[in-house]
């Protein structure tokens, strides 16, 4: 048998590690403000930039890794501290202008980045298809 709550612990792993990587960096702040948690009533992204912060599309010199670090780590920690019991999680991002960047409207500095919300749910059947394979594998 599989256990449901590592099954659901590998697959936010995963979810969030697509996250992380899909993720566009400028001033880094977008990519460290992801979060997963409970499903709670309403929700409204108002997170601000601090105009002051380094922006790479002024030149500043910002680390994509190290802001891509920490923010495979703020995750972790997020999902070390959610109730695996519970049925249904949200992973979403507390900044006023995530939806720009699912929209693609902004957040191109690279590349024209693909959604980065809308793509991970759509590889997430594969996702937990592929943990529960690793587990049962495992558990032989």
């Amino acid at each position: 048998g599989i256990d449901v709550k590592e099954l659901k612990e590998g697959v936010l792993s995963e979810m969030a590690t697509m996250l992380v990587n899909l993720s566009p960096v400028d001033s880094g702040t977008y990519v460290k403000n992801h979060e997963i948690g409970l499903r709670s009533g309403r929700f409204s992204a108002t997170g601000r930039r601090d105009p002051n912060a380094e922006r790479r599309s002024r030149g500043d010199p910002v680390d994509i890794n190290a802001a891509k670090s920490t923010a495979r780590q703020l995750l972790a920690d997020d999902i070390a501290q959610v109730d695996l019991a519970a049925e249904s999680f949200v992973i979403r991002n507390g900044m006023e202008y995530a939806s720009l960047i699912e929209a693609g409207v902004t957040g191109k500095r690279d590349r024209v980045n693909p959604p980065p919300y809308a793509s991970t749910v759509r590889e997430s059947p594969r996702m937990i298809q592929e943990v529960a394979q690793r587990i049962a594998a495992r558990n032989r």
